[in-house]
């Protein structure tokens, strides 16, 4: 008999384990809320930028033009250097929801800044050409809390040729797991004088 109320006693404090140590994976009420949130409930992005029109300048010989009649002209031409325009970027996070939300990384790097053309390609990117750490970074938003990036892109695709057109930009958190993609994507002008 006691062997029999031992089994039984062993087989109750495994279900009270069990419950205890799974129960908090069960769905429930926080502050009025479900518990754990919809995964990216209450995570909000914004994208802004120092202008919306931006324009590039190409390399060109500049002659200035001859103000007198005797022939012949004898005034030198200059070189104008390219000059790419620079665009500043200020990609935001907010936490509105009333718990806090952690995001993971599997790397150094936490967002990234995409520049697409009309096409859909991608020309460039914030992270281009740039080393990041390969050690696993993450940060916490509390409630109402935000972190702000801030990266500055030089308006060329990838093999340097200056943009000319209508952009698409697409900022992003790069977050491990799966997780919804945390984005916003605001439209630039680029011109380019002939």
């Amino acid at each position: 008999m006691k062997e029999r109320n031992r089994n039984s006693s062993a087989g109750w404090f495994g279900v009270v384990l069990a419950w205890l140590c799974c129960g908090a994976a069960l769905p429930m009420q926080v502050n009025g809320q479900g518990y754990p949130p919809p995964v990216g409930a209450g995570i909000v992005a914004s994208l802004e930028m120092d202008q919306a029109v931006y324009t590039n300048q190409p390399a060109m010989v500049w002659c200035p033009p001859c103000v007198t009649n005797v022939p012949p002209c004898m005034l030198p031409c200059y070189l104008v250097e390219q000059q790419t325009a620079i665009a500043q970027f200020i990609f935001a996070v907010t936490n509105q929801f009333n718990l806090p939300r952690t995001f993971e990384f599997s790397s150094g790097q936490q967002f990234d800044i995409e520049i697409i053309d009309q096409t859909g390609l991608v020309v460039a990117a914030w992270s281009d050409g740039t080393v990041f750490s390969q050690a696993q970074t993450s940060f916490t938003l509390d409630p109402g809390q935000a972190v702000m990036f801030n990266a500055k892109l030089a308006l060329q695709d990838r093999a340097g040729k200056q943009l000319n057109g209508v952009y698409d930009i697409h900022a992003f958190l790069t977050t491990s797991g799966p997780q919804p993609r945390v984005d916003a994507t605001r439209q630039i002008a680029v011109t380019l004088p002939p």
